[in-house]
């Protein structure tokens, strides 16, 4: 029945394209056109086959970008705080600045784009962002242009974090996923 089938076709198509049209049908042939996972790479780039090309082409300099963490409310003050709402917060944004004179293209193996967590003045860490989210295995890139900013912002619960927050100073370090150089750092001040 398929040989037949594959016999009709051929006759049908001859007749619509005339007998000097040859047609490859084969079945068993990968038809799917080339694409760039063909290449053994995941990234997009206009240098195709030279790989210290692609690699310079790719290449971030840290030296690029400013990065600043804030945080907000602070200084914290716990008794306010707790008179806002059942659920006190406080909001993470962390904005990586493109200051150089070129476009870069940041490549993420994950759908993680950045990191947080807050350590306290000993040095234990009382919560960390990746700990409460999960993430796809989803390859993407962000594309940043002269002064261009990405900006990322998390709201912390005080529920969720590993400790409680007690007076005194912390650290919140922020990082760019992928980029371990890419990193900031701000001081949080907690007040009775």
């Amino acid at each position: 029945m398929r040989r037949i089938l594959c016999l009709f076709l051929c006759f049908s198509l001859v007749l619509a394209f005339g007998a000097a049209s040859a047609l490859d049908v084969n079945p068993s042939k990968n038809n799917q056109p080339p694409s760039f996972w063909d290449t053994g790479g995941n990234h997009f780039s206009i240098f195709e086959g030279d790989p210290k090309r692609i690699q310079r082409a790719n290449a971030v300099d840290p030296k690029s970008f400013d990065t600043k963490v804030e945080v907000s409310p602070n200084p914290l003050s716990l008794v306010s705080v707790k008179k806002v709402g059942p659920n006190p917060s406080v909001k993470v944004t962390f904005s990586v600045h493109n200051h150089a004179k070129k476009t870069y293209t940041l490549s993420f193996p994950t759908t993680q784009r950045w990191d947080f967590r807050i350590v306290n003045a000993a040095g234990t860490v009382v919560y960390t962002y990746t700990d409460d989210h999960e993430f796809l295995p989803t390859v993407g890139t962000s594309m940043v242009n002269l002064d261009d900013k990405l900006v990322y912002l998390e709201s912390v619960d005080f529920d969720d974090m590993a400790q409680p927050l007690t007076p005194g100073n912390y650290t919140v370090q922020a990082i760019l996923a992928n980029y371990p150089e890419i990193k900031a750092e701000a001081q949080l001040t907690v007040q009775p």
